[in-house]
């Protein structure tokens, strides 16, 4: 009788641990579900399923410097991005009979890495070489059309970028089929794109999960100096000169995509060529983004920086939130050099991040980053290097960087920020070679 009763406990203990070990299996399971997006952004093993537990998320976590319970979100974004001619020039290997790009982003990239996702603004196209050449003249700038080696765009993606901005003055420099060649490009790189469709049923905005955010971009820009037939009109999303019925649609698309997001982004090239404030065309389409839905919107196509913007926005419904601009980011990566004569600091821009913050109601936007970044030449290299860095550790870069750079590097530092935040009533304090604002 005491054997029977002894395997009856047995049998029922052996039940209990059995269950047990299921239900803590299934909620390691969740677990790691829930959190493998940012999980995921360090390289974690946690990506795989197979013998996880909850003491590895946890511990993997507080490793990479995380808190299981986060909820601030960074969206990313640049200035134009393209490939002149000194860059072809300095990275194409002739032996090879290839390019590569990534020596640029070197010193860029770890700020690029800190983002949960990265937007850029693609001043070219990937259409092909152009055979009746040789060697790195296949690619590059002719007649203002600027066509780009089909590996930057792996480039790209390796130096952290997520999706680009195809809507600009460049977006038909090779017609239908560049738009078309480019697109397919940055997705087999793993980017996504944002103001140009391959197929008239196509949408004219993207969105893209970000952190559990669902988060809707638009483009458009304002001209271009390619041509398209017009069958092929519904390629770009063009405003046509702020032609009042294109605006009226982008606007609905602003809508649209408010529908089906938690935040929409607009992304639009518009403005005058080296100009340093916007003209009261360019505010007046802000705010006509600003009033169909949008959150963001971030501006280029000055090819220099213009400030930045916040607004208190009242929508229809009687709820208030926040809107975030800067109505250009200038060019990220480029040729462009610094003329003393224009003093326009086109060879500048910064990297914008904006701060999102969900505490349960919803995501909202309560601050942002702005991170000064410079084009640099050597004989050999073209960089992007971060402003507040050089200027903090002078000499880890002594070795490449003159002390006439250095002086205009710590102009940079003293006086852009000041400069774009004029007007708003907003102070950044600089920590970790950043500017951060707090709303």
């Amino acid at each position: 009788m005491k054997d029977i009763k002894r395997l009856i406990l047995v049998g029922v203990c052996a039940v209990f641990f059995i269950g047990l070990y299921i239900l803590s299996d299934h909620y390691a399971e969740e677990a790691v579900g829930k959190y493998s997006d940012e999980i995921s952004q360090g390289g974690s093993r946690l990506t795989s399923r197979d013998n996880v537990t909850l003491d590895d998320l946890n511990t993997e976590a507080m490793i990479m410097g995380q808190t299981v319970s986060s909820n601030e979100t960074i969206l990313t974004f640049t200035g134009g991005v393209t490939f002149e001619e000194p860059q072809l020039r300095r990275y194409y290997d002739e032996a090879s009979d290839t390019f590569d790009f990534s020596n640029s982003f070197q010193y860029i990239s770890s700020y690029l890495d800190d983002s949960s996702f990265v937007v850029g603004d693609l001043e070219c196209v990937f259409a092909g070489a152009d055979e009746n050449y040789e060697g790195y003249d296949r690619y590059g700038v002719a007649g203002g059309l600027y066509n780009a080696p089909e590996s930057a765009a792996s480039d790209l993606k390796a130096a952290g970028f997520s999706l680009f901005q195809t809507a600009n003055s460049h977006s038909a420099d090779f017609g239908k089929e560049g738009i078309d060649s480019t697109i397919d490009f940055l997705t087999n790189a793993g980017l996504q794109n944002v103001g140009t469709q391959k197929a008239e049923n196509d949408p004219r905005y993207t969105v893209a999960s970000v952190n559990g955010i669902n988060v809707g971009f638009v483009s458009y820009t304002n001209s271009m100096n390619g041509y398209l037939e017009e069958a092929d009109s519904y390629a770009v999303n063009t405003l046509d000169g702020y032609d009042e019925e294109k605006i009226s649609q982008a606007c609905d698309d602003v809508g649209t995509a408010s529908q089906n997001a938690d935040l929409v982004v607009v992304l639009v090239q518009c403005g005058d060529s080296y100009a340093t404030e916007p003209d009261t065309s360019q505010t007046e389409l802000f705010d006509a983004f600003f009033n169909a839905g949008a959150d963001i919107v971030i501006g280029n196509g000055s090819y220099s920086l213009m400030p930045v913007e916040v607004k208190d926005i009242q929508d229809e419904n009687g709820t208030s939130r926040k809107g975030l601009a800067i109505y250009s980011l200038g060019t990220f990566l480029g040729s462009q050099v610094y003329s003393e004569s224009l003093g326009i600091d086109n060879d500048v821009s910064a990297i914008f991040d904006v701060v999102i913050q969900d505490d349960g109601s919803g995501p909202q936007i309560t601050g942002f980053r702005l991170t000064p970044t410079y084009l640099y030449y050597t004989s050999d290299d073209l960089f992007i290097l971060p402003v507040g860095e050089v200027h903090d550790n002078w000499d880890t870069y002594a070795s490449f960087v003159d002390e006439t750079e250095k002086t205009r590097i710590d102009s940079i530092f003293e006086n852009t920020v000041n400069t774009l935040l004029e007007g708003t009533g907003l102070t950044a304090q600089y920590e970790n070679q950043r500017f951060q604002v707090n709303f």
